[in-house]
């Protein structure tokens, strides 16, 4: 830890130093530089975030003499486990004790260690698992509990099991033999370390709306709320004024502190709560089809003390009932699940202040030709049966069994696969339709919008994209862009991130 013991050192010089080492695609020197941060403020906001951003990209490097510090943070209130836990999984796997491909005879030593490791049972509680690895082995671990009746004698790992069928939607596969002898578990422990309770049934009932895409998408997300999540990661607090500022410095100075601030779409208000928490002096409203997604954003933001934002059940085709405009709109995953995404751009334009800003994400149509094949080639015979828990299992089973299959590791890699909801939502769709870069472009001209700038992914992408293209600094360029990803596909894995905005007018 070299970077701990250069003196004169602050959290803020190395956190620099490590936003460097990524930057040039050193990934443990950012680490060393991250952990030597977080050594010195383990408290500071910017810090932790900083750290669990990392850990997000590069699970694998988490080294053991960080187990204690990386624990700490797993258990933080102001991050997000949800985006830290697979590295925790790589660490705990390194260990011979825990094998994927174990004996049968060693599963019971392999739960009496699980029993007392403090680092697994929180890994098992904090959030779903989405290490392909992970899952399978402590899949084999449950059915041994169930199977052998031994279960009572591991309270800790059953009562573990059971938050990660809670946390997960009840996502893991299981056999016939299984399912049987939770027949005869009823009312036990074990079985909700199987089939958690749900909150709400799978219902296909009648939504309030004429359109036939927005009334099946709206019944998916009825029965199977998404996304998942418990805690939003808080780095610094932002001003909208600031943000826009690095890429137009001119449309910034007309944007207020105090923005009203509309989340169109916000599902289970996983982003309306980010963005309360980081632009909190602003006034967020957000809107859903679903009656269920808004009843869990509501009791999720209610739960982290967030005060500053409001939720509506209204169709993103209806805003202009809110009887409002917004100085900036977040549309995340939205659009391209509309019946005609660019007459959706067009409606939230309509509701922004001239000079307003939009932040949007869309899917990337080349990277869900991946999903696309993994679909075709997987799960083609169940594409046609009726939505169920039951079903999604199986789909979850037919890519978990196929690990030499290319197109099958990229979908079970998708932190969305982790989950029951997650994995209906990235596998069986009721519709989407993705972008690309031209179609953006074509998009923003038609609804008379002006692109600010293309989120980079991470550091080393900014970096090779300005080295190729120096004169577009805002990376604002569509044709500079198409090119990028021409000469490097995977620059955006699965959708594009981008701000726009509406150019000044008289109201």
């Amino acid at each position: 830890m070299a970077e701990a013991s250069s003196p004169g050192r602050t959290s803020d010089d190395l956190r620099r130093r490590a936003r460097e080492c990524w930057s040039q695609d050193r990934p443990q020197d950012a680490l060393d530089a991250a952990w030597a941060a977080f050594d010195l403020a383990p408290d500071d906001c910017a810090t932790k975030a900083f750290l669990a951003e990392l850990l997000q990209h590069y699970p694998a490097q988490l080294q053991a003499d960080r187990r204690a510090a990386y624990l700490r943070l797993l258990t933080d209130q102001k991050v997000e486990p949800n985006l830290i836990g697979t590295a925790g999984w790589h660490l705990l796997l390194r260990s011979h004790r825990l094998a994927e491909n174990a004996a049968d005879v060693a599963l019971e030593a392999l739960i009496k260690y699980l029993e007392r490791d403090e680092l697994a049972l929180t890994l098992l509680r904090e959030s779903p698992i989405c290490f392909a690895a992970a899952e399978r082995l402590l899949s084999r671990l449950r059915r041994w509990l169930l199977l052998s009746a031994r279960w009572r004698l591991f309270p800790e790992m059953v009562t573990a099991l059971k938050a990660q069928a809670s946390l997960n939607g009840g996502a893991w596969p299981f056999d016939e033999f299984e399912r049987a002898r939770l027949a005869e578990e009823e009312g036990s422990l074990m079985i909700a370390a199987y089939l958690p309770v749900r909150a709400v049934k799978a219902s296909t009932s009648a939504v309030d709306t004429a359109d036939p895409v927005t009334r099946a998408v709206t019944a998916q997300y009825e029965g199977w709320p998404y996304p998942a999540w418990t805690r939003i990661t808080v780095g610094n607090k932002r001003r909208l004024p600031d943000v826009i500022q690095a890429m137009d410095p001119e449309l910034a100075k007309a944007l207020p502190v105090e923005a009203n601030m509309l989340i169109a779409g916000c599902g289970t208000g996983r982003q309306a709560a980010s963005v309360a928490l980081h632009y909190p002096d602003a006034t967020v409203t957000a809107i859903d089809v679903s009656k269920t997604s808004l009843n869990y954003a509501r009791r999720q933001c209610a739960a982290l003390g967030i005060a500053n934002v409001r939720f509506i059940k209204l169709d993103l085709h209806n805003v202009a009932a809110l009887n409002q405009r917004f100085h900036a709109i977040h549309c995340t995953g939205v659009l391209h699940h509309l019946p005609d995404p660019e007459r959706g751009l067009k409606i939230l334009a309509d509701v922004l202040h001239p000079g307003g800003v939009m932040h949007i994400m869309v899917y990337n149509r080349h990277q869900r030709l991946m999903i696309n094949g993994a679909r075709a080639f997987l799960i083609s015979d169940l594409l046609q049966e009726p939505v169920s828990d039951d079903l999604l299992r199986r789909v979850r089973q037919r890519f978990l069994e196929r690990p030499e299959n290319p197109a099958a590791v990229y979908v079970v890699r998708s932190r969305d696969f982790a989950t029951l909801a997650g994995a209906h939502d990235l596998l069986l769709h009721r519709h989407e339709d993705p972008f690309d870069i031209k179609r953006i472009e074509r998009a923003l001209d038609r609804v008379g919008m002006r692109l600010l700038s293309f989120d980079m992914p991470l550091p080393p992408v900014a970096a090779r994209y300005d080295g190729m293209f120096p004169n577009d600094p805002k990376h604002v360029d569509i044709k500079s862009w198409a090119r990028f990803e021409l000469s490097d596909p995977s620059t955006f894995p699965g959708h594009y991130r981008f701000w726009c905005c509406i150019p000044a007018r008289t109201a």
